[in-house]
C-alpha cells in the first residue's frame, strides 16, 4: 500500500508541470518525452493491473496526453479488459480524440477495439 501511495504521489508531482486543459477536447501538445518517461517508469514498477489502472487514470486526469501517449500507457496492462477500461476513461481527457481509431493495435482481441469504438462513437452501436 505504501508503494502505491508513493507511486501516485510521484505521478502527481511529475505531472504538475504539464499544461492543463481547460476544455474537454482543447488542442494542447502531448506529454514531453521526460514526462512520459516518468509516467511509464511509475506504471512499470507496479505489479498488478489494478494498481496500474488506478495510477494511469490519475495521471491522465491530471496531465495532457495524446493518443500516442495513451497507446504507450495501455501497453503496460496485462489484460485487454484493463486496456479497454483505461482507454474509455482517457477519452474525455485526450488532446486529439479524433485519432482514437488508431488505437486498434493496443488490443489483443478485435472485439475489445470494437467496444472502444462503440463507446467513442455511440452511433456505431448495433
Amino acid at each position: 500500500m505504501k508503494r502505491l501511495v508513493f507511486a501516485v504521489l510521484f505521478c502527481m508531482v511529475s505531472l504538475m508541470a504539464m499544461p492543463q486543459p481547460h476544455h474537454r477536447h482543447r488542442r494542447v501538445p502531448c506529454a514531453t518525452s521526460e514526462q512520459m518517461g516518468l509516467v511509464m517508469s511509475t506504471l512499470k514498477k507496479q505489479s498488478f493491473d489494478d494498481q496500474k489502472l488506478e495510477i494511469s487514470k490519475l495521471c491522465v486526469s491530471l496531465g495532457t496526453f495524446c493518443v500516442s501517449d495513451l497507446s504507450r500507457m495501455a501497453e503496460v496492462f496485462s489484460f485487454d479488459d484493463n486496456r479497454l477500461e483505461f482507454l474509455k476513461f482517457a477519452y474525455d481527457y485526450c488532446s486529439d480524440p479524433e485519432n482514437y481509431p488508431m488505437l486498434k493495435d493496443s488490443f489483443s482481441f478485435s472485439s475489445n477495439y470494437d467496444k472502444l469504438m462503440e463507446y467513442v462513437y455511440p452511433a456505431m452501436r448495433r
